[in-house]
Parts: structure tokens; sequence; C-alpha cells
């Protein structure tokens, strides 16, 4: 009988160690060891990037005004959509595509718009002043940690705001850190990481950079996610153990 007024105690000790095992996991952070110390924002604010250059590998549709039937993803018809279901052409290991009427062009090093009108010159040939729309459609930017809508999102235009990106992610989740937004970025073959604050209004303009394809933007979570995922844990465990202890302790009486 002994053994058995001693098992409620045993299942509190036991539920004891549970909460402080869960309590003391801690989530993993990202990004803090592979990257460079973190920048100051006013120096990534003044650094714009470069627009983007035509590269082997890119996808690029070419709209050209009035002539659908030369065009690779129009924007101007339904195959105007994305690098999955959309039309497009591959730039090749030299850079070149081929192209209706104008044959094999190399667009490597070219901006979207010094693009755009590189193909004018070669298409005013055939047609009486054209009008050329490129885009490259498999830029990125990646958005992880505490938003609605994590994941990667395409640059449609080479330029692209911080806030802008933030808006398409249909907002933050109550346990993001906006005090420490971070924005990890290649310069010079190193992954730097720059942290930004947004939790005050007057920092969304003055800290509101243009990203770069290839852009990674990490919302950590709060310590509050923390213990609500631990509490979470605990409290299943807790009521099954609380259940045992009444049946025990009736035992005992």
């Amino acid at each position: 009988m002994s053994i058995i007024r001693s098992y409620p105690t045993s299942v509190f000790v036991l539920f004891i160690s549970l909460f402080t095992g869960l309590s003391s996991c801690s989530a993993p952070k990202l990004f803090e060891a592979d990257y460079s110390p973190a920048q100051k924002m006013t120096e990534f604010v003044l650094m714009n990037p470069e627009e983007p250059k035509l590269a082997p590998g890119d996808k690029i549709t070419i709209s050209i005004w009035g002539h659908d039937e030369l065009s690779i993803g129009s924007i101007n018809t339904p195959y105007m959509t994305n690098e999955t279901t959309g039309r497009w052409v591959l730039l090749d290991k030299e850079g070149e595509v081929n192209l209706p009427k104008i044959g094999r062009v190399n667009l490597k090093g070219f901006n979207v718009k010094e693009a755009a009108y590189f193909l004018e010159e070669k298409y005013a040939i055939h047609i009486t002043n054209p009008v050329i729309n490129v885009r490259i459609i498999n830029h990125y930017v990646t958005v992880l940690g505490e938003v609605n809508k994590p994941g990667k999102y395409q640059m449609d235009n080479e330029s692209l705001a911080l806030i802008d990106l933030l808006g398409q992610t249909e907002g933050y989740t109550k346990y993001a850190k906006m005090d420490e937004v971070q924005l990890i970025r290649s310069i010079d073959g190193k992954k730097v990481k720059f942290t930004i604050d947004f939790s005050q209004l007057r920092n969304l303009n003055t800290q509101n950079a243009s990203l770069k394809p290839g852009d990674i933007v990490y919302i950590p979570p709060t310590r509050k996610k923390e213990s609500d995922l631990t509490m979470n844990r605990i409290i299943p465990v807790a009521s099954v153990l609380t259940g045992i202890a009444l049946v025990v302790s009736s035992f005992t009486k």
C-alpha cells in the first residue's frame, strides 16, 4: 500500500520534469551561424541594388505591341502568366535565344530595358516602330517566418520595395518580432544579414530598401510563441497525468 500512496507524488515529479524539459526547448534561430554580422540598415538603404542583368539560364517573355504572332508570353494575351504555366524562352549557356523573324540573338549582360531597346532595333527591319517589353520570370525573393503566406515571390518588376513584398504576404502573424526583421543578401559571394526595425511607423520609409533577386526576408518569432508552443505540448500530457493521479488517489483513501 505504501507504493500506491507514493504514486501521486511520482506523477507530480514526472509532470515537473516534463515541464522543465519542454520549456527548455527553444526554437531554432535561422541565419545566425552562417552569415556575417549585421550591417547598419542605413548603409543597406543607401546601397540600391543594380538592375539585374540577363544571364544564361534566365527565362524571359517578349511582348511586341500589335504582333502577338511574334510575341512570346505577350502581355496582351492569356499566355502572360508565370514560369510554370506561361510561354517563355530560355537563354542558353551562351546567353542566346532564338526568336521569330530575327533568329538567334545574344542578350547576356543586358537589363530588361536594354534588352527591349536592342530587340526594337533588330525588329525595326521587319516592323515599323516596334514597341517591345521584356520580362524576366524566374527571378524570386523568399519570405520566411511569421507571415501569413511565406514562400517564394516572383519579381514582376525589377524594382521591388521591402514593404511592397511584405504586403503580398497578407500580413504578419501575432508572433512576428517586427523589431528584428532580417534581410539576407549575397554580396561579393558572401551572405550578409541586415536587421530592420519595423516596429516603429517612422521606420517604414527610412528602412524600406529595394530588393534584388535571391534576397531572403525572415521575420523571427517572439518569445511568446515559444512559451505558447510549450504549453500546447504540456497541457495534453498534464491532463493525462492528472487523470492517472485522480484514479490512483482514489485507491489510497
